[in-house]
């Protein structure tokens, strides 16, 4: 059984909130929760008790929302 970190239960609850944001279009909470996330990944990567496979796994649902976010972009800016 692997003990998942504090730092990484930290970025999984960023991670879910980011999801929610996007979902609601609220972007200057995005915004500002970007801010956050770079401080946790940061925190997520360092801490010594990390677990790897499972913080791959979460950095890995990070990037699937920014290739949502990006996509989503894309998709608004072609109604401007």
């Amino acid at each position: 059984m692997v003990i998942i970190p504090e730092s990484q239960m930290v970025l999984m609850r960023k991670r879910r909130q980011l999801n929610q944001l996007i979902k609601e279009q609220k972007w200057d909470d995005i915004l500002c929760l970007e801010r956050q996330l770079y401080d946790d990944i940061t925190a997520a990567v360092q801490d010594p008790q990390r677990s790897p496979k499972e913080l791959l796994a979460e950095l890995g649902g990070v990037i699937r929302l920014y290739k949502e976010l990006s996509a989503m972009c894309r998709l608004y800016s072609k109604t401007l």
